[in-house]
């Protein structure tokens, strides 16, 4: 016979360890110590110091970076010759090769006059193309995509919007902190301006799931992770904080409490992505009313047609005017809701006025009725200097600038300014640097000015053994280091070099012929075209590509292209075969090398010399060395035979050029900035 369910129990108790319940851990209180990590501190003067090379500087930043190095017995590299430093700066500022016209223009005058270099800086910020280069720094971090991601993966058809906001934003040199703010509440602090409501595509640029199931559980779910998105990428990208981990428990490096975690939330919580008018919000009800009395009428020919639709940016939006409900969820379970909360921010880095303050502020001063204007009130705590996050968000910003002219950022864990990253390599530099930065009106700008001007960016990248021995890392930057291009920017070069780069700007973007065998993927709405065909409009900058999340572009997956399924500060720079297999068999390789080729037979004729030399000046703004001139033209010479034979002499001179021409496009000096 069979003993009881209670009976069994009751025995279980006697002979097993009593299995206690899990002891609550008391709930983490930021303390003056925690606020005492160099991140986290309130800005300081800092005072150029002078170095005993001092003669070397050609800025104040170079004052900083000589004496780190005088410390260990370093001596900074040479400067670059003329070549190189078009080059790098091109590339660096604009990323786009230097015409041959360009770079006869400004190696000549660099050569010939110091002052020349700041009037070649001048000319490329003011490029157009600038804001579209250091766009896609931001739109990295900013997890920036053209459609959902996940299973269905739909597209997102007015995305874009927001792409060609922080172009214009980088190319008008909008002030970072009003970039910032209005990438949170743009809405709300202009709602009159149309690149202001598309500025909040950054708060929903990342993965989402259209919910068309009747579960409320998974429902449930899905909102909980997308509103953990918001949450973590706003710290992350803003405050190179890590504010994710503290979705389940407190943080356990950093002094951000759960607390925190869902208090900042419940800011986000009140709204949802979805496609906003870009019009004001007198405009917006004009044109409700004006389609609700057309509705009205009967359907017949008198009606006349139907209000065309405002357009319309995929961006935030808050419900209604008052907050929606929030919880702090016990260990991350949506479903176990602990206790109702209010709007708030990071204990760490508040110090006088509270959140509450903030918010009161900002429906005080409020510029529409239909939103809850919290969003505006973290915008302003996020970019306050004194009582807010401001000098921790300018610290940030300085740091990804720098890394994207060096390879590195002062602080190498570029997203993560915590406990657990890198502290940086020379504390007092970024400190006057951020408060240049923010003197100069938070002018982006204005840094890139200090630091191209400086000596340490126009050193040579040449390799030194001894050098290298007391600093393998060049932590000290006692040299430049060698950078290859991004997978868009080497797309684009060589565009630039076949002579075929559109130069349109803004717009929707365009889907680019991608080989059926890449198609093979699980999306199962607004599947890729498969017609898709090479046209003036795919031959458009990189940047205007449409960015499927399920689907990458081959070549720019092959060259470390992120995914954007999450914010990404600091890309991987791998080195693997299937990079050389995507320039010898990618599609698009051979038609720029084909085009390449085609205008090279206009412009130098028939003459193969020639056309190995205007080659190397279009790809790699040089000529070539003896010896190189002789390998090619024995070369174009084997590869014409060998068309001839093969094709039976069909345009053998210009399939052979082509693969002359390809083999360019795929050289460490072509791929690799000095």
């Amino acid at each position: 016979m069979f003993p009881s369910s209670a009976a069994l129990l009751a025995t279980l108790a006697l002979v097993l360890p009593s299995a206690a319940a899990p002891a609550s851990h008391p709930e983490m209180k930021v303390t003056d110590a925690d606020r005492q990590h160099w991140a986290f501190l309130p800005l300081r003067k800092v005072m150029v110091p002078t170095a005993q090379d001092s003669a070397w500087a050609r800025t104040p930043l170079d004052q900083f970076i000589r004496l780190a190095q005088e410390e260990k017995g370093l001596l900074p590299s040479a400067m670059a010759d003329s070549r190189t430093l078009v080059r790098r700066i091109y590339f660096d500022l604009v990323g786009l090769p230097p015409t041959p016209e360009e770079f006869k223009k400004w190696s000549g005058r660099l050569t010939n006059s110091r002052d020349a270099w700041s009037e070649l800086v001048e000319e490329l910020l003011a490029s157009p193309h600038y804001g579209e280069r250091w766009a896609r720094h931001w739109l990295d971090v900013a997890r920036y995509a053209d459609s959902n991601g996940m299973e269905g993966d739909d597209d997102r058809p007015n995305a874009y919007h927001y792409r060609d906001f922080v172009i214009s934003a980088l190319n008008e040199d909008m002030p970072c902190d009003q970039f910032m703010r209005w990438q949170l509440a743009g809405d709300e602090i202009a709602p009159d301006k149309p690149e202001a409501i598309a500025a909040t595509g950054f708060i929903v640029a990342g993965t989402s799931t259209i919910v068309t199931i009747p579960m409320e559980e998974e429902k449930q779910r899905i909102r909980a992770n997308e509103l953990d998105d918001m949450v973590s990428t706003t710290g992350q990208a803003m405050l190179g904080l890590t504010l994710a981990c503290a979705r389940c428990h407190d943080h356990k490096y950093d002094p951000l409490p759960t607390r925190d975690y869902y208090r900042l939330m419940s800011i986000f919580n009140s709204g949802d992505r979805c496609d906003v008018p870009m019009a004001p919000p007198a405009q917006v009800r004009e044109h409700a009313e004006a389609v609700a009395r057309w509705q009205q009428q009967p359907a017949d020919a008198s009606r006349g047609e139907k209000p065309s639709d405002l357009p319309a940016t995929f961006a935030f939006a808050d419900f209604a005017p008052e907050p929606r409900e929030s919880w702090l969820f016990e260990r991350g379970d949506f479903m176990s809701r602990k206790e109702k909360l209010e709007m708030g921010f990071l204990t760490v880095l508040m110090t006088g006025k509270t959140a509450g303050q903030y918010w009161q502020t900002a429906r005080d001063t409020k510029l529409r009725d239909d939103t809850t204007q919290q969003r505006r009130a973290l915008a302003g705590w996020m970019t306050d200097l004194e009582d807010g996050a401001g000098r921790l968000l300018a610290r940030v910003m300085v740091n990804r600038v720098w890394q994207h002219h060096f390879g590195e950022g002062i602080v190498r864990t570029v997203s993560d300014f915590g406990r657990r990253g890198e502290p940086p390599t020379h504390p007092e530099m970024l400190e006057w640097l951020t408060n240049e930065f923010i003197r100069s009106g938070w002018s982006v700008k204005h840094l890139h000015r200090l630091i191209l001007k400086s000596a340490v960016y126009q050193q040579t990248s040449l390799h030194d053994e001894r050098k290298a021995a007391i600093d393998p890392e060049n932590r000290l930057l006692w040299r430049r280091r060698p950078l290859r291009l991004e997978s868009e920017i080497l797309r684009d070069s060589m565009l630039a070099a076949a002579g075929t780069l559109n130069p349109a700007m803004f717009g929707p973007s365009f889907k680019p012929p991608i080989p059926a065998e890449a198609l093979q993927a699980r999306n199962v709405k607004n599947p890729y075209p498969g017609d898709a065909g090479d046209s003036a409009n795919t031959r458009r900058r990189t940047i205007y590509m449409f960015h499927k999340r399920v689907i990458q572009y081959p070549l720019m997956q092959a060259f470390d292209a992120p995914d954007a399924q999450q914010s990404c500060g600091r890309r991987m720079n791998t080195t693997v075969a299937p990079q050389a297999l995507a320039i010898l068999n990618d599609p698009f390789v051979r038609l720029r090398a084909g085009e390449l080729a085609t205008s090279l037979l206009v412009t130098a004729g028939p003459n193969p010399q020639q056309q190995i030399r205007d080659s190397f000046q279009r790809c790699l703004n040089r000529d070539p060395m003896p010896e190189e001139l002789a390998a090619a033209t024995e070369f174009l010479a084997a590869q014409i035979a060998t068309h001839e034979k093969r094709d039976a002499g069909q345009n053998a001179p210009l399939l052979a050029l082509t693969d002359f021409c390809q083999s360019l496009l795929g050289l460490n000096e072509f791929l690799y900035i000095d």
